[in-house]
């Protein structure tokens, strides 16, 4: 639905914060499930351990760009090929 989520996280250090991020992706990894996304609070793509957000809600609002544009960009700054 593209709708902006406020989650409640913490980090490999044990310190909690509050964000709000545009998810595009969910990725599975061998232990760990990520949650890509736009970090508004960094202003760039972040990804988030899944068994690290304590807590989410609706932000009440969409997304500025596209789930497929993120997807391509984030792809990009990976060095990814966007066709992959």
């Amino acid at each position: 639905q593209e709708r902006v989520l406020r989650i409640a996280y913490r980090n490999e250090q044990g310190e909690a914060s509050e964000r709000h991020i545009w998810p595009f992706a969910l990725a599975y990894f061998e232990r760990v499930r990520v949650v890509l996304a736009w970090c508004e609070l960094r202003e760039d793509f972040r990804s988030f351990r899944t068994d690290r957000i304590l807590d989410f809600a609706d932000a009440g609002r969409r997304y500025r760009r596209r789930r497929a544009v993120l997807l391509k960009e984030w792809k990009t700054a990976q060095g990814i090929s966007p066709e992959t």
